[in-house]
């Protein structure tokens, strides 16, 4: 008998308060529900309540700008480039130089033209000189013979003096014929120099590179030292008149139209401007399902050809969720609001943004129109915080 009264004294006694213990029947029961959080600190912060607003619904899609007309500037001249008066982004006028190639080899050439011109004119006054002579020895050559000839008919003179003095007056007359040949082949000979003197005068004028029209110089193709092919452009000159081109999806043929005002911003260099559509392709590329849009933009000396943009086309409108920029928290890589409860207390929430609007963030989710958010001051809230 002792030894059953130990055996639960010393072990199923302590077994089951231990199972009692474990299964929380020994300690203070709590109620099921929520407990009470304690706030880290009291915080006055300014709130708002989030609700949607109605905006304009937008279509946005990038583009460039470009030159109404532009010129690929070459020469026609093989030569080195010696200088390059512009670069790139600059703007040039009609006639205005922009570079000058090698043309030692033209000015030689040019020298000699005018060397052999001299000659000939050397040339030409000998042979009109001889021809004076031949000509009067030609008229004196011929008189003899007429005398002789009156002279033979009278039977002054013989039958052979008659015909030496006419193979005088005939050796005579070729003299000048040759001589006229001659100066004829002389005149042929400088026509033939003075064509090739001017023709190399306009291949000289290609050694200067200018300007076709008024205009930026879009890109600069070769540098000094390089050398300047006959049709291979040196320049690329686009003029003042610009445009933004760009492809629009296909869903928007019938919305876009001749006429009609878009948004361009141009990110390069910040600025804004309402382009006017000045052309449209009415059928759609079947690769990318796009149609072209080219619209005209306002004169600005800051805008230059090939500059990056994106355009802004309004069609229609749609509710959004939107905050003050000064609402978002940045934490790492990700963006956050500070959302409270109906207790007061704030709590991190993290959210996608998407455009700016107005001065104001677009959310694309992480709230709800009747969420509570901090609005500034955001750097003085924490997670748990109580909000007043």
């Amino acid at each position: 008998m002792g030894s059953v009264v130990r055996f639960i004294l010393f072990f199923v006694l302590p077994i089951a308060v231990f199972i009692l213990w474990i299964g929380g029947y020994l300690s203070p029961r709590v109620e099921p529900g929520y407990a009470e959080e304690e706030a880290k600190k009291v915080v006055n912060l300014p709130t708002m309540v989030v609700k949607t607003t109605r905006v304009e619904k937008t279509y946005q899609v990038d583009g460039s700008v470009i030159a109404d007309n532009y010129a690929k500037v070459s020469t026609k001249l093989m030569a080195k480039i010696l200088d390059i008066k512009v670069k790139e982004g600059d703007t040039v006028q009609k006639g205005q130089l922009l570079a000058v190639l090698d043309d030692s080899e033209l000015k030689q050439n040019i020298k000699e033209a005018k060397a052999g011109l001299e000659e000939l004119a050397k040339a030409r006054e000998e042979a009109k000189s001889g021809l004076k002579a031949a000509e009067a020895g030609y008229q004196f050559a011929k008189r003899t013979y007429e005398r002789f000839k009156n002279l033979y008919k009278d039977n002054a003179v013989s039958k052979q003096q008659l015909e030496e003095i006419e193979t005088k007056m005939i050796g005579a007359k070729a003299q000048v014929d040759a001589i006229k040949a001659k100066l004829k082949q002389l005149d042929a000979k400088e026509k033939q120099v003075k064509a090739k003197l001017n023709y190399i005068k306009i291949m000289q004028g290609y050694a200067y590179v200018k300007a076709p029209f008024n205009g930026v110089v879009i890109k600069k193709m070769n540098d000094v030292g390089d050398m300047a092919a006959p049709g291979m452009p040196i320049f690329i000159i686009g003029d003042k008149n610009l445009r933004f081109l760009t492809m629009v999806d296909e869903k928007l043929i019938n919305s876009v139209n001749i006429g009609d005002t878009i948004e361009v911003n141009v990110e390069t260099i910040g600025k804004t401007y309402d382009a006017t559509v000045i052309e449209k392709s009415n059928s759609v590329d079947p690769v990318n399902r796009t149609f072209k849009v080219k619209a005209e933009l306002p004169f600005d000396p800051e805008l230059k050809p090939g500059m990056y943009g994106k355009v802004r086309i309004k069609i229609g409108e749609e509710e959004k969720i939107l905050i003050p920029k000064s609402a978002l928290v940045r934490w790492g890589q990700l963006d956050a609001v500070y959302t409270v409860d109906e207790k007061g207390i704030a709590h991190l929430t993290f959210v996608k943004v998407g455009e700016e609007i107005d001065g104001k963030v677009e959310i694309l989710s992480g709230l709800k129109p009747g969420d509570v958010i901090v609005v500034s001051g955001v750097e003085q809230a924490c997670e748990g915080c109580k909000v007043r």
